[in-house]
């Protein structure tokens, strides 16, 4: 059974008995698909996040040298994305003719391309308002409140991720202008980090880069349903967050 366009009802379809694949059949099923090995298949997420953590941890020790360098230079988030979507080409491309690899490419393009444009213009609409300085103004403005203080590091990450979009920015100037306060108001520091991580996944909307991305791969296209699978979905988990925190604010 399958649901119609409306989701209100299912349309029952016709069983065939082709339908059903016996688990001896799967092996030769995946062969003639031609689909590369377990090593190719993880190869294009594994190695670029180990080329990055060795540019992390380069870089955290201060290491020197030609070797660092060069792992620096792998590790470079961009670069090491290069990295792995040519092990993705070569791992899809075998057996493939030019022009099929350049038409799935193609493909490939025109499904991610959107998303990646509406993305990257998020994503500059943050950068912009964070250079304007609303960051540090909103912070200021909530500490000088006078709200309960379990509460600061919330409203600040909430309001950073509205104005900005990003919850890494927004968590840490909530971090960043909070931190000071903690020994001062005698608050629990893993309360206050719960506080500060709810604020700043509260609200996603259209300058969140993750809220494209989402509703892209969901194919969400109508604004009520974006609104509804992803921006809701993160404003009452945050605020359920919240509610926990407070709780056992009040019983520490």
């Amino acid at each position: 059974m399958i649901p119609n366009e409306d989701g209100t009802d299912f349309e029952r379809k016709e069983f065939k008995a082709e339908y059903i694949k016996s688990i001896e059949n799967l092996e030769q099923i995946y062969k003639d698909k031609n689909l590369p090995g377990a090593w190719l298949s993880f190869a294009p997420i594994l190695i670029p996040l180990v080329l990055i953590l060795g540019n992390t941890t380069v870089s955290f020790l201060e290491m020197e040298g030609t070797f660092a360098d060069l792992v620096k230079m792998l590790g470079h988030p961009v670069i090491a994305l290069i990295i792995g979507l040519l092990i993705a080409l070569y791992g899809l491309a075998r057996g493939l003719s030019k022009e099929e690899v350049n038409k799935a490419i193609d493909d490939g393009a025109k499904s991610t391309g959107m998303i990646l444009f509406i993305t990257g213009a998020g994503g500059a609409l943050g950068y912009v308002v964070r250079d304007a300085g609303i960051g540090n103004a909103l912070g200021e403005a909530v500490l000088n409140i006078g709200i309960p203080g379990i509460l600061i590091p919330f409203v600040i990450a909430a309001l950073m991720r509205i104005a900005l979009g990003s919850a890494t920015v927004a968590l840490i100037t909530a971090a960043t202008l909070t931190a000071p306060l903690v020994p001062q108001l005698g608050l629990n520091p893993t309360l206050v980090a719960m506080s500060t991580c709810a604020g700043a996944v509260s609200f996603s909307y259209f300058n969140d880069s993750g809220f494209w991305v989402f509703n892209g791969l969901y194919g969400l296209k109508e604004v009520k349903d974006q609104f509804m699978a992803k921006t809701m979905v993160s404003f009452v988990g945050s605020f359920a967050t919240l509610a926990t925190v407070l709780i056992f604010d009040i019983f520490m």
